[in-house]
């Protein structure tokens, strides 16, 4: 395990540069024909033991955060993808270009925004999308606990079984699903954007279904707009068609949420939305500062290779949120007032493994708030503070 760190923290993840790292650290002669030899569904199931250890730790809160006070947990879940080698297209099948599938890997995640904590991570094809996933996180709720995801994982009869377990959620209403009044008459959302203002009302969604949610319609600058627009009619899909009432409800961010408004307003509604970029951020910081995908490159064409790859760099990046991250944010933003960037802390741990791990406490503090935090910006907001601000 700390042979493959090493190995891939000096930018060659092969059997070999494996070896070598492993010898390296127990002093013992190691041939890259014992590392492929060891490439079996053993050790698949060993990294993802050890990550999922890592993962289940539990921890302090980053910091309490007045917009989520009345929520037990605020849960995030979104997912990512990994580009594969073409070889592993049966195990992994994905989107078709030029005629020609490709081997692409979805990553499936749900966190606990509070204390950084990973509640479920799951390794699937690119064919397996957000919305077969969005039943995943009902066995993980709890009474109290907000949920936050995207569009992709929008089902109405999940959003039902939420209500039902008690829990609660903020997501965007898709187009085209049927709104009612409390008395079952059908409600023709143009008519609810004749005002400039911001619309927030009780009403029931689906045909079927009749959920009770409010509905809340934010008017969106006119360059929000225009791009919304633009992108829409760039759309490479053409079975979307785009209609004419579909580029006015672009014009809109119309989200639903069963939270009551003495709770979080509309207003609030829409920033506590935002904080669903969180993860985005840590999958850019897995693939931009951890190079995830450049581990995954062509010659890496052994299934059970690829999964361990994948289990054990996780563990590696969950293991740096924990014992780095996490602790020194903290202690950096009280002596130094400033806040660590998670991708540039991979970029520096990856760079200088070996400094990190012998470097001490006081000096690592040091070298991280010189070269691991965010330039202050004030025309927009960290990923810490998307919590932490609120």
């Amino acid at each position: 395990m700390a042979g493959f760190i090493e190995s891939c923290s000096g930018g060659c993840n092969t059997y070999s540069s494996w070896a070598a790292s492993i010898g390296n650290i127990n002093g013992k002669a190691i041939s890259k024909q014992a590392i492929f030899d060891r490439m079996n569904e053993a050790s698949v199931s060993f990294a993802k033991e050890i990550f999922s250890q890592a993962m289940n730790t539990k921890l302090k809160a980053v910091r309490e955060s007045k917009l989520f006070k009345s929520f037990k947990r605020v849960l995030l879940q979104d997912s990512t993808t990994l580009s594969l080698p073409d070889c592993l297209v049966n195990h992994f099948p994905g989107n078709v270009s030029r005629g020609k599938q490709k081997a692409v890997a979805r990553l499936q995640c749900i966190i606990n925004i509070a204390q950084m904590q990973w509640l479920h991570l799951s390794l699937d094809a690119y064919t397996k999308n957000d919305q077969s996933a969005s039943g995943l996180v009902l066995p993980l709720l709890r009474k109290g606990d907000l949920l936050i995801r995207d569009l992709g994982y929008f089902v109405l009869d999940i959003l039902r079984r939420i209500i039902e377990k008690k829990a609660f959620f903020i997501s965007r209403l898709k187009y085209g699903i049927t709104i009612y009044d409390s008395k079952g008459k059908e409600i023709n959302w143009k008519q609810l954007c004749k005002t400039k203002r911001i619309i927030d009302r009780k009403v029931f969604i689906g045909k079927e279904h009749q959920i009770p949610v409010r509905i809340i319609l934010i008017p969106l600058p006119a360059k929000v707009v225009e791009q919304r627009i633009r992108k829409a009619k760039k759309d490479r899909d053409k079975r979307l068609n785009h209609s004419r009432d579909y580029y006015i409800w672009l014009k809109y961010n119309v989200f639903i949420t069963n939270v009551v408004s003495e709770t979080l307003d509309s207003k609030e509604v829409a920033r506590a939305y935002k904080v669903r970029w969180q993860i985005e951020i840590l999958f850019k910081s897995w693939k931009s500062g951890g190079d995830l995908q450049q581990v995954l490159h062509e010659r890496c064409t052994n299934i059970y290779r690829v999964r361990t790859s994948i289990f054990l760099l996780l563990m590696f990046f969950c293991l740096i949120m924990q014992k780095i991250y996490l602790p020194y944010n903290n202690q950096i933003m009280k002596k130094y007032n400033k806040q660590l960037s998670l991708i540039k802390l991979l970029i520096y741990i990856v760079a200088n493994l070996i400094k990190t791990i012998c470097s001490s406490p006081c000096k690592l503090k040091e070298q991280l708030a010189k070269h691991c935090c965010y330039e202050i910006r004030k025309d927009r907001i960290n990923m810490t503070e998307l919590i932490t601000n609120f």
